[in-house]
């Protein structure tokens, strides 16, 4: 397993599914829940190809992100973390495949989350390689 696969495996999401409902998932500890009913993307804008942004800047990153996604898509707020790092991002239900990869290349993302409904996957923005996939059955 590479390195990033096995950080991928180890992030803990948590998503806004209502101002007072949050899920919390991980890879690894994977449970079925409605919210794997439908096709989805995790993307961020937080820091680009891995390179660590100020709080102020990863902040105005993600509020681009997020003008150019909410008006065709519903969005929902996600954070991803790893221990004591963590990126804010957001879920966006029904995007297309191939239109997240060309948001996260927009924002210059190492990778996205991606769930088509049968299987959760991590995959590289530029060269479209698996890093993880989970299967949903």
């Amino acid at each position: 397993m590479n390195d990033y696969a096995s950080i991928y495996l180890r992030n803990q999401y948590e998503v806004d599914l209502t101002p007072t409902q949050t899920f919390i998932f991980s890879l690894i500890d994977l449970r079925t829940h409605t919210l794997f009913q439908n096709s989805f993307a995790i993307i961020t804008a937080h820091n680009p190809q891995n390179m660590i942004l100020s709080h102020r800047e990863n902040a105005l990153r993600n509020q681009l992100l997020y003008s150019e996604l909410y008006k065709d898509y519903k969005v929902l707020k996600a954070v991803g973390c790893l221990e004591e790092h963590c990126e804010a991002g957001y879920l966006v239900y029904d995007i297309e495949y191939k239109e997240a990869l060309r948001v996260g290349l927009k924002y210059k993302q190492y990778a996205i989350f991606y769930c088509d409904t049968k299987s959760l996957r991590y995959v590289a923005c530029q060269s479209e390689e698996v890093i993880v996939l989970r299967d949903l059955k």
